[in-house]
């Protein structure tokens, strides 16, 4: 696997590929919450709220044959205003090959927005499977 990472302005995001889509698929859709329709031409976006005593968000996700793009942006308030960063810019992954997996630690308590994008696509509508969670 391949690590790369990204800085942003409080931390870096970390981003690899495995292999074993099929596999992947297989188990994560046992749990129908884990799996989205990203019609043609929209974007999905999936709330993950921080957790208490977590320190960092890990994500998973595959597709069946075509890519996605995916990104990610952190939330929170402040002085009474909703803020929000981009983390991760949105590119096209090649999610039909490898399953992708990324981490970042929390910058502060808030919301993770993690982005399926298929705005790009006129014709076909992707199924994203996907698992996230926490670490202490």
């Amino acid at each position: 696997a391949v690590v790369s990472t990204q800085s942003t302005g409080d931390s870096e995001v970390k981003m690899w590929s495995k292999t074993g889509v099929d596999l992947f698929i297989a188990e994560v859709s046992k749990d129908t919450d884990s799996i989205l329709n990203v019609g043609r031409g929209e974007t999905v976006t999936v709330r993950i709220p921080t957790y208490e005593s977590g320190t960092a968000l890990y994500w998973e996700f595959a597709t069946e044959n075509y890519d996605i793009g995916f990104g990610a942006s952190f939330e929170w308030e402040e002085e009474g205003k909703v803020r929000r960063e981009p983390i991760l810019p949105i590119l096209r992954r090649s999610s039909q090959e490898k399953v992708i997996t990324g981490s970042h630690a929390y910058p502060r308590s808030g919301t993770y927005l993690l982005l399926f994008d298929n705005s790009y696509s006129l014709l076909r509508s992707k199924t994203v499977f996907y698992r996230v969670f926490y670490t202490r």
